[in-house]
């Protein structure tokens, strides 16, 4: 990691070198560490590490975005600010923050801005999503049961429909909404839909959703 240093700064901000070095260490090669003197516009950069991300150096100008945030005078009102996203060499991944650095009249002269790289990052991501997501199913507005229906299910519900009345199975599809609620009210007494799977075959056999069979329930027990 290259550390690059201009001779000629603010006397204020020399102290603020160190910690360009230290952010740097820490932070490691994928996040750039600039160190701004803004008594100078023309030659802000005066301190920065991993300078390969922007492609500056000591001695450059500063940047449309700092002069940006000059302008708003947000240094006023918090002492550092998160950056929108920033663009350097077509990446769009760079993440950035800003650290005013204040003299003793609350006047700004300098930043600490760090940039991160942060494309590793979002591959590496973006790689695990794939990985651990399940495939995405189009929907298509229909309530989807089990592929196989349980035989113990079937004959459970199909012993108690028999139980409240003879041939009532071939009868569902017909009934009005009433009678269809009062028949849920009855089978669900009767513990039917405590096994999984019946709520589905019922609602199948009925011509009606899951969710309307389910409101059907909801209805009963009010």
């Amino acid at each position: 990691m290259n550390q690059e240093q201009g001779g000629l700064m603010n006397k204020k901000l020399e102290t603020y070198v160190t910690l360009v070095d230290f952010l740097a260490e820490f932070m490691g090669e994928n996040t750039e560490v600039v160190l701004h003197d803004l008594t100078d516009w023309h030659h802000s950069v005066v301190a920065i590490r991993n300078g390969q991300i922007s492609g500056r150096q000591v001695g450059d100008p500063i940047t449309e975005i700092n002069l940006r945030i000059l302008r708003s005078e947000i240094h006023k009102k918090v002492p550092y600010m998160n950056n929108e996203p920033q663009k350097f060499h077509k990446k769009e991944s760079i993440k950035s923050a800003s650290w005013f650095i204040k003299d003793e009249n609350e006047g700004l002269i300098g930043m600490i801005c760090i940039n991160s790289d942060c494309h590793e990052l979002i591959a590496a991501r973006d790689l695990l999503n794939k990985m651990i997501k399940s495939p995405i199913v189009e929907n298509d507005n229909k309530e989807r049961g089990p592929q196989k229906i349980s035989i113990d299910v079937k004959e459970l519900v199909d012993n108690n429909l028999n139980h409240i009345s003879q041939d009532l199975l071939k009868k569902l599809k017909f009934l009005s909404k009433d009678e269809k609620v009062e028949l849920v009210g009855k089978l669900d007494k009767m513990g039917t839909f405590s096994v999984k799977g019946t709520v589905w075959y019922l609602a199948n056999c009925m011509g009606v959703s899951v969710p309307t069979l389910y409101r059907y329930i909801s209805l009963t027990k009010k």
